[in-house]
């Protein structure tokens, strides 16, 4: 089927089903709360709804683009296409995290919009290289364990954890998260910005090797 489109949106939301769905309500429930909520700790708590809900959901669809490759096996019929492992991999999934980003966007600016002394540049700073690493690692835990509940189960009692911690060092494993409770960023959380970035680049770059090894 060499006249196939190299990369068919509508076919891939499609294939998801509701779950396609699920990054966009983790987002409009956090554009409600920052919305109309009274709390005297509104930023922290929106701080934290970023965080711990928001970012870590730009996984999913990294993750879901891969669920009916194994659940019903159609990396068989799809690798028999003239489309590379490059395409197959990081194409896909960095094509939905752009889709991602422009949802998480609007949550960002309604925050801007919500409290003028946040600066849109600083929330972009602490919270789109968080999203990178998640995009990222959902993909490279996807491909590599070709089952969808490992990489949810890591996703999950990793962001369990930190919450619990804040971040302390009862479990002294990489914090990805800024905790920043004013959403203000400073040195030390722009050098962790970038590690963030480049630690997704990595897994973007690992999980095309093993793509490339062993076909999906």
């Amino acid at each position: 089927m060499t006249s196939l489109r190299k990369l068919d949106l509508p076919f891939e939301i499609k294939s998801m089903g509701a779950s396609y769905y699920a990054p966009f309500v983790a987002i409009l429930l956090g554009i409600i709360y920052v919305s109309f909520s009274s709390s005297a700790d509104v930023v922290r708590y929106t701080s934290n709804i970023v965080e711990f809900v928001a970012c870590p959901f730009a996984a999913w669809w990294s993750m879901y683009l891969f669920y009916d490759y194994y659940e019903d096996r159609a990396s068989e019929v799809l690798f028999s296409y003239p489309l590379s492992p490059f395409f197959h991999g990081i194409m896909r999934v960095t094509s939905f995290f752009i889709m991602f980003l422009v949802a998480f966007f609007i949550l960002l600016i309604t925050i801007t919009i919500k409290h003028p002394d946040i600066s849109l540049w600083d929330l972009s700073i602490l919270y789109v290289p968080q999203a990178i690493l998640y995009s990222y690692l959902g993909f490279t835990l996807m491909v590599l364990s070709r089952n969808i509940i490992f990489p949810l189960l890591i996703l999950v009692a990793y962001i369990a954890m930190k919450y619990w911690t804040m971040g302390g060092s009862m479990f002294p494993l990489y914090n990805v998260m800024s905790f920043s409770v004013d959403m203000k960023v400073s040195d030390e959380l722009t050098g962790l910005s970038i590690q963030n970035t480049i630690i997704g680049v990595i897994f973007a770059i690992v999980g095309h090797v093993i793509i490339s090894k062993r076909k999906i």
